[in-house]
């Protein structure tokens, strides 16, 4: 069986021989987990790239040197989470410089202090106005503390490539990174809007699959993790991937993966 997620990416492999993943190669839990948070952050993004197509990326950073990043990470992430809060209820009252769909991470800068990057499919924002208001939350009077650039790629692979390089390491506890730019940050390390839809990863069999993706073999790519476990990556195109998770949550007469059968296949793959 393949497990394949809304962001077009599937794999393959020998369930039994995970289960027996030796510590030395990192163990099935830490190699699930390692996994998951990048894994989820990519499922997001393809799900609201296809509800409507990513406008504008974001950075909001802080004036001052941040200090006992412990208790001031937290601090800045709540004053964010204000900030995105703000702007979503302007939306929702069809107010000037509302916030709809989005997707934000967090990422520690070279010299240590928090910083947060967003896509949005969003148009029509004051960055003035946004800054205004990041300002005012943060207690600063910074003139380039929000930048705004415009997207113009119409992949998701290559927005999702764009943006994952802020997807870093440095929010699990047994990372251990040269400079500030690699210290574990001390809050949520992403979300997103509740305003589209999330399609979960499908499990399927492999001959179903090429009937949809025939040249998928000719770009497999397959990776070794230890002597008894290789996994098989296929990388397909996201409009259909998520189109075939429409139709089969609609075939079975349930959405977003809620199928007792299928969530019990999903959670052998769980975490991929």
């Amino acid at each position: 069986m393949i497990s394949v997620n809304p962001s077009g990416f599937a794999c393959s492999f020998n369930e039994a021989a995970l289960e027996n993943l030796s510590n030395e190669n990192g163990g099935k839990k830490n190699f699930s987990a390692n996994r998951s948070r990048r894994g989820r952050f990519y499922n997001v993004l393809s799900c609201m790239h296809f509800s409507e197509p990513i406008h504008t990326f974001w950075t909001f950073t802080i004036q001052d040197l941040q200090t006992n990043f412990e208790v001031s990470d937290g601090f800045y992430s709540g004053q964010f989470q204000k900030l995105l809060k703000g702007l979503s209820l302007r939306y929702k009252r069809a107010r000037p410089n509302g916030l709809k769909n989005f997707v934000w991470v967090s990422e520690a800068q070279e010299r240590g202090n928090i910083h947060f990057h967003m896509v949005t499919s969003t148009k029509f924002i004051s960055v003035n106005f946004v800054q205004n208001y990041w300002n005012q939350l943060v207690g600063q009077n910074s003139k380039n503390s929000v930048d705004v650039e415009l997207i113009k790629e119409n992949s998701i692979r290559n927005i999702s490539g764009y943006f994952a390089k802020y997807m870093s390491k440095s929010h699990d506890k047994d990372f251990q990174g040269k400079g500030l730019k690699s210290r574990i940050i001390f809050c949520k390390s992403f979300g997103y809007s509740r305003n589209f839809e999330i399609f979960d990863k499908l499990i399927i069999h492999p001959y179903r699959l090429q009937k949809i993706f025939p040249d998928m073999e000719l770009k497999k790519v397959t990776k070794k993790i230890s002597e008894d476990v290789s996994i098989d990556y296929y990388f397909l195109n996201t409009e259909k991937v998520i189109e075939l998770l429409k139709n089969s949550a609609e075939t079975m007469g349930l959405s977003k993966s809620t199928h007792q059968r299928q969530k019990k296949l999903q959670k052998l793959l769980e975490n991929f």
